[in-house]
């Protein structure tokens, strides 16, 4: 018998059993099904709010076979590869799944006891998907629209995800007033972000959406504990609110960000929303943050979460060597294309406007005009733009290439041990590009600089009279 063959006829034996005996509590689901065009052996299912996680073979034949024992009804996540798509699964649920990874959203199937609510969380991504056609390109065409047809494309949406739920009659209404609330809350998101996002890809710093246009977010809750702990659409509207309002807060009485979101965080009543939030500000306790510290004893003071004040002190610890005034970390003797090795020391006396960067790194090499266009404005000035490749070894005559070929400017350095070299470990580095700013007498000015393309970094060489 074909293992697909044999893993659905033990599915129909378990499942007559279970008729029969009803008394036992059925606390599983039957996944299996055929992945097509697939070079991946597994298929990853997991949920994030429980911590579930299940890993299963794919045969060599594409089929899989197996038993999810899941803590309770809801919405999962599986994954082949790179690609990912959402699952509902239920207690007693038998789903059976059909997909061509080389279309991977496109081809998704489901038969079996839960169908419905799985076929139409596939239709639901793919309308999610038509409204960003073009990935990226295509998010920023949507909020490069101006308000009322950006309005009128997301309630399209919104409308579209609702009448896609009515063609599926065996949706259990639990299901459907959850989807339905869900279509709403990505609605509102979307109508939140409009304002700061519109600012950012329209280039008009200054913004603001018409009076009126966040009128359906004006008695928005974002103390709902239920929501917060069902809803993946919940939790980021409410934190995305959250952000906002803290903004105008922090405008209007003049006062810190990090302050403001304090004094909001303390109408919290929900300790896991209060909880949640504190763990999204603990990653503004960083060498980007000019506050750190004093956000560092704000979040200790407000949380009672044992373990999470371990983990924001032992951060802290490591990041507050990095703060604005202190001595930087330094490095020696790397390889500088133009002959032999440079040191920071060796910059003493002069500003030195670091770039951390790889030939590998599409937005490092996005920099690049930019950069250029910096130094030619700055070349008599009392600065030096130091460039550091973290590049591997094996790729470096790519770098020395790469710095021939597009004239790169400034002193270009080859670091002595890519992720590994002290100085990169010592600015806690895990991404780049990185800027780094760092005064004539060697302290930090800013562990985390602007970016050439940024026009906050001319204000900052102003204010310091480069």
């Amino acid at each position: 018998m074909k293992p697909l063959l044999w893993a659905l006829s033990c599915i129909l034996g378990l499942a007559a059993c279970n008729k029969e005996n009803k008394a036992e509590k059925v606390d599983y689901v039957l996944f299996s099904g055929k992945v097509s065009n697939t070079l991946e052996n597994k298929i990853n299912v997991f949920r994030n709010s429980d911590s579930f996680k299940k890993v299963i073979s794919i045969n060599e034949d594409g089929t899989f076979s197996d038993t999810l024992k899941i803590e309770s009804k809801g919405s999962y996540t599986f994954t082949i590869g790179r690609e990912r798509s959402s699952l509902y699964l239920d207690h007693g649920d038998q789903l059976e799944l059909t997909i061509d990874t080389k279309q991977f959203d496109e081809s998704i199937k489901y038969t079996g006891t839960a169908a419905d609510a799985n076929n139409y969380l596939a239709e639901r991504a793919l309308i999610a998907e038509r409204l960003f056609a073009g990935g990226p390109e295509g998010y920023k065409k949507l909020f490069m629209n101006e308000v009322d047809e950006f309005k009128k494309l997301i309630s399209q949406n919104e409308q579209a995800k609702n009448d896609a739920i009515k063609k599926y009659k065996n949706l259990d209404p639990e299901f459907v007033a959850t989807q339905t609330k869900d279509n709403r809350y990505e609605y509102l998101s979307m109508l939140n972000n409009y304002p700061s996002t519109h600012s950012h890809y329209a280039k008009k710093e200054d913004y603001k959406a018409p009076e009126g246009f966040l009128d359906e977010l004006k008695d928005f809750n974002i103390d709902n504990a239920e929501d917060y702990e069902k809803s993946s659409a919940y939790r980021r509207l409410s934190s995305d609110v959250f952000y906002r309002i803290s903004e105008e807060k922090a405008t209007k009485d003049s006062i810190s960000m990090d302050k403001a979101m304090m004094e909001n965080l303390a109408q919290i009543k929900s300790k896991n929303i209060r909880n949640a939030f504190m763990k999204n500000m603990a990653y503004q306790v960083s060498p980007r943050n000019d506050n750190a510290a004093e956000l560092y004893d704000m979040l200790m003071a407000a949380s009672d979460d044992e373990e999470f004040k371990s983990e924001l002190t032992n951060k802290f610890e490591k990041i507050k060597v990095l703060v604005k005034g202190n001595v930087s970390p330094v490095f020696n003797d790397y390889e500088n294309y133009k002959g032999g090795t440079t040191s920071l020391s060796d910059l003493k006396g002069k500003y030195v406007y670091i770039d951390v960067w790889a030939t590998w790194c599409g937005p490092c090499k996005a920099e690049i005009p930019h950069l250029k266009k910096i130094e030619k404005q700055y070349h008599s000035k009392n600065i030096e733009f130091v460039s550091i490749s973290i590049d591997k070894k094996p790729q470096h005559d790519a770098w020395r290439t790469m710095v021939k070929e597009k004239e790169l400017g400034g002193i270009q350095l080859f670091a002595d041990n890519d992720w590994g070299s002290q100085f990169v470990v010592d600015y806690g580095i895990r991404g780049i590009p990185r800027f780094i700013l760092i005064d004539p007498e060697g302290k930090i000015v800013s562990a985390s600089a602007p970016r050439p393309s940024d026009p906050k970094l001319v204000e900052v060489f102003n204010e310091l009279s480069i």
